[in-house]
């Protein structure tokens, strides 16, 4: 009997804790903030483009570009950026990447698929850059990183 009432109990207070934690919440909307202080490299020999025919308001497949006799690393993380003025200014957005890191090799040429819209939404009209962060091993066990980007219209008339 004690048994059957312990397991009740402790049922209960599981229902009443997963429930209490379950609850979601509403993840803050992306808005438009500060100029960017974003660095973006363009003297390296690798490019970023947007694959011709991708593009939406909820994500493209980049391309990155290997013209050169390294190999570079980027990982799944990026940022968008909007042209507002004149000036490239950080959208803010509640984005969660996973982590690994990926390979370009020297020459090589390779697609991703990128999709905003979880973190960023439907982009409206206008001029925005995506930002990706690539690293090199210029030394055993000393990279070096650096940003790329690629520009973009979103023109929904």
């Amino acid at each position: 009997m004690k048994k059957t009432i312990l397991t009740i109990l402790l049922c209960g207070i599981l229902i009443i804790f997963l429930t209490g934690c379950s609850k979601s919440e509403e993840l803050e909307k992306p808005y438009i903030g500060e100029e960017s202080t974003t660095e973006i490299d363009t003297d390296r020999e690798i490019e970023l483009s947007i694959k011709e025919g991708t593009l939406t308001d909820a994500g493209a497949t980049i391309v990155f570009t290997n013209n050169s006799d390294k190999d570079y690393i980027y990982g799944v993380p990026f940022s968008i950026e909007v042209k507002k003025d004149g000036k490239w200014h950080v959208i803010h957005a509640d984005m969660s990447f996973n982590l690994p890191a990926f390979t370009i090799k020297a020459g090589e040429i390779k697609e991703i698929e990128i999709t905003w819209e979880p973190g960023y939404g439907e982009l409206e009209n206008g001029t925005y850059r995506v930002i990706k962060n690539i690293s090199y091993e210029y030394e055993k066990d000393k990279y070096e990183d650096f940003n790329i980007a690629v520009e973009f219209n979103i023109d929904k008339d």
